[in-house]
C-alpha cells in the first residue's frame, strides 16, 4: 500500500514568477509534412485536432514552466509512476525518433549522391544487406557535439537551417502555384475502393478515406509540445509561451497547405511518389532544375528535425533526474550551466540507435508513444482543473472525496472514449465489406456487424462523462499566499529547508552551487519550492503562518500585484476530451506489433521506477524524513 501511494505522489505546484531570465528558447518550426489531396481539404478537423491538444500544453507550461514538458504536468497531476511513464514516451518522441530522423536522412543523401552523381559513397559506410549506417550515426554525434556547445550554439544552428528550409518551401510553393493545372484536382474525393495495404485488404478513398488521411496529417503539427518542454528557459512564460505554440502551428499548417496545393495541381494524386513527391512532380512537369533544388534543399535541411528533437531529450533526463527518478548523473551541469554529461550519455545512446537499428519498423512505435503521452497532458489538465475546485469553506476529507470523484469521471472517459475511438476505426471507418474477401478473420466479422453499435454506445458514454466533467472549472488565478501555503502544505515543507539548508552550507557537494544557477534552478522541484513567490528564502525557524505573512507582506510591496496569472485553456473539458478521442482514434489506426511494443516499453518504465526511481524520488526522501522527525 506504502508503494502505491508512493507511486501517485504528486508534486506540489510552484507558481514561482520567472524574472531576469533570457530567453534562450530556438525559433522552432516543423518540417512540411508531404500531404495527399485527401488531406488537404479538411483543415477545420485537423485544426481542431492540433488546437485541442496545444490548449492543454499552453496552459499547463505556463501553470509548471519547468522543463519535461507532459513529465512535469504528470508529475504534478498524476504522480510519479505515470510521470516517470510519460518520461520514458518522451523519449521516444525526442531522442528515439531523433535517431530515426538521421536513419532517413541518410537513405536521402545516398539517394541525392546517385541521381546526381552516380555514387553511393564509401561502400562502408552503409553496407548493402547490413543494418549498419554509419552516415546517421555520423549525423547523430555532430548533433550531440553541438548540443554540448549549448543552447546558443544550437539557437544558431536551427535558425540558419530553418531559414533555409522556408525559402525551399516558399520556392516550391511559387513554382508549384506557377503551374498549378486545376484539372488535376478532379475528382474532389475519389471514389471509395478497396486497396491492399502491407498484404491486408483496407478500404480506402472516399470520405471515410479522407478521414483518415486527415487524422494521419497530424503527426506533421506535432512537435509544439518541444516548445513548451523548454518553457523553463523563457522571460514570462505565461504570455511567450501561448504565443510561441500558436505562431509554430499556423506557420507549420500554412506553408504545409500551400505546397500541398501546389503539388496536387502539378500532379494528379494517383501520380505521386510517396517517397520523391516534389521531386518526381517537377519532373512530370519538365523543371529538372527545381527537382534538383528541392532535393538539394531536403539533404540541407533534414538534420534539423534530428536536431530539434535531441535538443530537448537531455532536458527531459535533468528534470527526471533532479526528481530522483533518475540517476543523479543526468542532473549535473557544468560550467556553462549546460547538463554536459547527461548530453553525452543520451548523445552516445542514440548514435548507437542511428547506426545499428532499422526505424522503419519502429515509427509507428515511436508514434503510439506520442499519442499515449498526449493524452497524459490532456489527463492531467482535466486533473488540475478538479484539484483546484475546492471552494474556501470545504473540508479536506470533502476535498479529497471530490478529487477521487473528479478522477473516477476522467478515468471513465478516458476507458470509454479508447473504446469508442477503437471500435470507429475498425468497425465503421476501415472496414472491408465481408464480400469483398473470403478469409474474414473472427475479428473481422465482429467488428463489421457488432462494431458500429459498440462504437455508439461507448460514444453516448463518452459525451455523457464529457458533459459530466463541464462543472470541473476554476480561475487560474491564485492568491500568492494561497500557492504557498498549499505548496508548503502538500511538500512536507521540513524537507524542504533541510535541503535548503544544506546547499548553503555545502556549495561544493553538487558542483553547481558556486555561482548564480540559472538552467538547474529553473527545474529543480526541491529548490523551487524552498523559495517563495517573490524570492524570499524559507528558514527553519519560521512558521507556516511567518512564511505565508512575509509572503503577502513582500507581495504588497510589489506593486500591489496579488495574483500570478497565466493562460487559460478555452473549452474545457470539452477540447482536452475531444483531443483525448482524436489520439485514441489515431492509436486504433497503427498495427498490433507496435501496440505490443509500447506496451513492452511501459513495463519497462514500471520497472526502473520500482527498482530504482521509488527509492530515490522526492516522495521517498519527504516520507523518510517524515518518519524521522516523528522518531
Amino acid at each position: 500500500m506504502d508503494a502505491l501511494r508512493l507511486a501517485f505522489w504528486r508534486k506540489p505546484l510552484e507558481l514561482e514568477e520567472r524574472l531576469g531570465r533570457v530567453f534562450l528558447q530556438p525559433r522552432v518550426l516543423l518540417p512540411v509534412v508531404m500531404l495527399d489531396l485527401q488531406r488537404l481539404f479538411h483543415g477545420f478537423l485537423r485544426a481542431w485536432a492540433v488546437f485541442s491538444v496545444a490548449f492543454s500544453f499552453m496552459e499547463l507550461s505556463c501553470l509548471i514552466p519547468s522543463a519535461g514538458s507532459t513529465y512535469a504536468y504528470t508529475y504534478y497531476a498524476l504522480g510519479e509512476l505515470p510521470a516517470l511513464i510519460a518520461g520514458f514516451l518522451l523519449t521516444l518522441e525526442y531522442g528515439v525518433s531523433s535517431a530515426g530522423g538521421a536513419r532517413s536522412w541518410s537513405d536521402k543523401l545516398t539517394q541525392w549522391m546517385d541521381s546526381q552523381f552516380g555514387v553511393q559513397g564509401p561502400s562502408w559506410m552503409k553496407p548493402q544487406d547490413s543494418l549498419v549506417d554509419l552516415y546517421a550515426g555520423l549525423l547523430m554525434a555532430t548533433t550531440t557535439a553541438i548540443v554540448l556547445c549549448g543552447m546558443q550554439a544550437g539557437k544558431v544552428v536551427v535558425n540558419v537551417v530553418t531559414m533555409t528550409k522556408i525559402t525551399v518551401v516558399i520556392g516550391i510553393i511559387v513554382i508549384g502555384l506557377i503551374h498549378f493545372d486545376k484539372e488535376k484536382i478532379s475528382p474532389f474525393v475519389p471514389d471509395q475502393r478497396i486497396v491492399e495495404i502491407h498484404g491486408q485488404d483496407q478500404m480506402a478513398f472516399g470520405w471515410p478515406g479522407v478521414l483518415v488521411g486527415t487524422s494521419a496529417s497530424f503527426y506533421g503539427y506535432i512537435g509544439y509540445d518541444e516548445v513548451c518542454c523548454l518553457a523553463g528557459e523563457a522571460i514570462n512564460p505565461a504570455r511567450n509561451i501561448p504565443r510561441a505554440v500558436v505562431g509554430t502551428i499556423i506557420g507549420a499548417a500554412t506553408l504545409s497547405i500551400l505546397a500541398t496545393f501546389a503539388l496536387v495541381g502539378m500532379q494528379k494524386y494517383t501520380e505521386i511518389d510517396a517517397e520523391e513527391s516534389y521531386g518526381n512532380a517537377f519532373a512530370s512537369i519538365g523543371l529538372d532544375w527545381a527537382a534538383s533544388f528541392v532535393a538539394l534543399g531536403e539533404v540541407l535541411t533534414m538534420p534539423v528535425t534530428s536536431f530539434i528533437g535531441f535538443l530537448a531529450q537531455p532536458r527531459v533526463q535533468y528534470a527526471m533526474a533532479k526528481d530522483g527518478l533518475l540517476p543523479p548523473v543526468f542532473a549535473d551541469v557544468d560550467a556553462n550551466d549546460n547538463p554536459f554529461r547527461g548530453t553525452l550519455l543520451c548523445g552516445i545512446g542514440v548514435t548507437l540507435l542511428a547506426v545499428f537499428v532499422p526505424f522503419h519498423v519502429l515509427w509507428n512505435f515511436i508514434s503510439l508513444g506520442i499519442l499515449v503521452a498526449f493524452n497524459l497532458t490532456n489527463s492531467s489538465l482535466l486533473l488540475v482543473r478538479a484539484s483546484n475546485n475546492k471552494k474556501p469553506q470545504e473540508s479536506e476529507t470533502k476535498e479529497s472525496s471530490l478529487k477521487r470523484s473528479h478522477g473516477a469521471t476522467i478515468a471513465g472517459y478516458f476507458v470509454s472514449s479508447f473504446l469508442a475511438a477503437f471500435h470507429w476505426q475498425k468497425g465503421v471507418v476501415a472496414t472491408v465489406p465481408l464480400s469483398a474477401t473470403t478469409d474474414a478473420s473472427i475479428f473481422d466479422s465482429y467488428m463489421q456487424t457488432v462494431g458500429p453499435f459498440v462504437a455508439a454506445f461507448f460514444t453516448v458514454v463518452a459525451v455523457a462523462l464529457m458533459f459530466a466533467l463541464n462543472g470541473i472549472k476554476k480561475e487560474q488565478t491564485i492568491p500568492a499566499e494561497v500557492a504557498v501555503a498549499k505548496a508548503k502544505a502538500q511538500s512536507q515543507t521540513p524537507m524542504t529547508i533541510v535541503v535548503a539548508s544544506k546547499k548553503q552550507q555545502d556549495p561544493s557537494e553538487t558542483g553547481r552551487m558556486e555561482r548564480p544557477i540559472e538552467f538547474s534552478e529553473r527545474t529543480s522541484c526541491l529548490e523551487q519550492l524552498s523559495t517563495c513567490p517573490n524570492g524570499i528564502t524559507v528558514d527553519s525557524s519560521e512558521s507556516d503562518e511567518d512564511e505565508i505573512e512575509s509572503s503577502n507582506s513582500s507581495h504588497e510591496e510589489d506593486d500591489n500585484n496579488d495574483a500570478v496569472s497565466a493562460f487559460r485553456a478555452p473549452f474545457v473539458p470539452f477540447a482536452p476530451c475531444v483531443a483525448i478521442f482524436f489520439n485514441w482514434f489515431l492509436f486504433a489506426q497503427m498495427d498490433g506489433t507496435s501496440v505490443v511494443l509500447i506496451v513492452v516499453w511501459v513495463l519497462i518504465a514500471v520497472a526502473v521506477y520500482f527498482g530504482y526511481s521509488r527509492h530515490h524520488s522526492l516522495a521517498f526522501q519527504q516520507t523518510q524524513y517524515h518518519q524521522l522527525s516523528q522518531h
